[in-house]
């Protein structure tokens, strides 16, 4: 009877969901990723006004040769939600200066910005930008439902 408990209760566990560095790794065997490479605290704190004290995880990373490709990965894992609707905030505004960037003088890194967007499953946000993004966004959201079909994806879109 207790051998029979013991895997009844194991089958209920939930699947634990992977870091966020693994994720992104995963992320790097995305067609067409070009080489990445991760952002310092300080530059994601210059950038982005961030306090990563507020992130229980995250990745920041941009393309080697940020010059040439727009490609950008963003992973968050909050800390607390009430900082979802402010981080969620910068992250837009950032996509929106990248688009407004690249529309004038880079035909390929705009068209990667268009199906871009942020998006949060439960306290995790992601923003990522490469041309091949459903590909991506895919990864991401089978790593962090991980079995968890409650989790809800809410994806920002303009206006």
């Amino acid at each position: 009877c207790a051998v029979i408990c013991l895997c009844c209760f194991a089958s209920c566990t939930k699947a634990q969901t992977p870091p966020l560095t693994e994720v992104y790794s995963s992320l790097e065997k995305v067609t067409n990723m070009p080489p990445m490479s991760v952002m310092p605290d300080d530059l994601i704190s210059t950038l982005f006004g961030f306090d990563t004290a507020k992130f229980e995880e995250y990745v920041f990373a941009e393309a080697s040769d940020p010059s040439v490709n727009a490609d950008t990965i963003i992973l968050i894992k909050l800390k607390d939600t009430a900082d979802l609707n402010e981080t969620c905030d910068t992250l837009s505004l950032y996509l929106e200066s990248v688009k407004d960037n690249t529309q004038s003088y880079s035909p390929v890194n705009y068209a990667k910005t268009q199906s871009s967007a942020v998006t949060i499953i439960d306290n995790y946000i992601y923003l990522v930008i490469t041309s091949e993004y459903l590909e991506a966004a895919q990864v991401i959201q089978d790593a962090l439902h991980n079995g968890n079909t409650k989790s809800a994806v809410q994806t920002l879109v303009d206006e």
